[in-house]
C-alpha cells in the first residue's frame, strides 16, 4: 500500500511512449505533485516504521496521522485513498478540485513540524541510540572492496 500514484504514473508513461501520446503540461504538473505526495508518504512510513522496529512507537503513530492527511488528497482527486486510478495514459482523470492546492500547502506547513518532532523523538531516544549507533559499521575500504554504491559510499 505504498507508491500508488507512482505506479500509475509508471504504467501510464509506458503506454504513452508506446503510443507516442502527448500529455498536457497541466496534467504533467499534477502528476508530479501527486508523485511527490506519494513519495513523502512512503518515506514517512518507512522511517517511522523503522523507529517502531527498534522501540520507538510514537513517531509511527504520528506519521500514520499525517499519512492519513496525504491519503485524503488522493481521495479528493479520485474518490479512492489507495487505488486511485487517477493518473491515466494521456494525463489525469480530472482537474484538481477547488481549494486542494491551498489545503496541500497548509498541510505541508504542519507536516514539517511533525518531521522535526519525529526525528528528535527517534534520534534523541536513548534506546534508539543503543540499538543503532555503531551497529553494522563498514570502513571505506570495505565498502570499496564489497562493491558498495550510492549513499553507502558517501559515508
Amino acid at each position: 500500500y505504498v507508491s500508488m500514484m507512482a505506479q500509475e504514473h509508471a504504467h501510464s508513461s509506458a503506454v504513452e511512449r508506446l503510443l507516442n501520446c502527448f500529455v498536457p503540461l497541466r496534467a504533467q504538473y499534477i502528476r508530479v505533485l501527486f508523485r511527490e505526495i506519494t513519495r513523502i508518504s512512503n518515506h514517512s512510513l518507512a522511517s517511522t516504521t523503522h523507529a517502531m522496529d527498534v522501540g520507538a512507537s510514537t513517531p509511527s503513530l504520528w506519521a500514520s496521522e499525517e499519512r492519513e492527511k496525504l491519503l485524503e488528497f488522493h481521495e479528493r482527486v479520485s474518490g479512492a485513498r489507495m487505488h486511485a486510478s487517477f493518473i491515466r495514459p494521456g494525463g489525469v482523470a480530472q482537474d484538481l478540485p477547488l481549494g486542494l492546492c491551498r489545503d496541500i500547502d497548509s498541510s505541508t506547513q504542519q507536516f514539517a513540524s511533525r518531521i522535526d518532532e519525529s526525528e528528535e523523538m527517534s534520534t534523541g531516544n536513548r534506546i534508539w541510540k543503543q540499538r543503532l549507533v555503531d551497529i553494522g559499521t563498514v570502513t571505506a575500504q570495505q565498502a570499496k572492496d564489497w562493491g558498495f554504491s550510492g549513499v553507502m559510499l558517501r559515508g
